[in-house]
């Protein structure tokens, strides 16, 4: 899956992929890791190839929609905490965490703990549920 994304440098748009594979990856080390010290479970590749899904557009995040709850919890958990912890990762009002938590509540899936939990680990003002208007 690709979309625009408007270059300040010039007038063509550039593409960007959701690589699924990395996303994955992302699900794998929320299970098996604690995500106190992010920076040091991520290399730098994976760093700056990340950070530019912290402001795709909210529609893009359907292509996981199929993902299971477990899978999208995981990817909230890593988005919330990647977000404080690496520079470069803010979302803000365009935070994955906010697409994948509409996902879940399509779902009856999303949980008070969660919820709590979203709160406790992010200073973003929108998460987790995305601007009030």
């Amino acid at each position: 899956m690709t979309i625009g994304e408007w270059n300040p440098e010039g007038s063509k748009k550039t593409t960007v992929e959701i690589d699924v594979e990395f996303l994955l990856g992302m699900v794998r080390l929320v299970a098996e890791h604690d995500l106190e010290d992010i920076t040091a479970l991520l290399d730098v590749s994976q760093i700056s190839h990340g950070a530019v899904l912290m402001t795709l557009d909210p529609a893009r995040w359907d292509c996981i929609s199929a993902w299971d709850d477990h899978q999208l919890e995981a990817l909230i958990r890593f988005f919330t905490i990647a977000e404080m912890q690496l520079p470069g990762w803010q979302g803000g009002k365009k935070s994955p965490v906010i697409a994948l938590v509409k996902l879940l509540k399509k779902r009856n899936a999303f949980s008070q703990t969660l919820r709590r939990w979203i709160k406790a680990n992010t200073d973003n003002r929108f998460l987790p549920y995305g601007s009030a208007l």
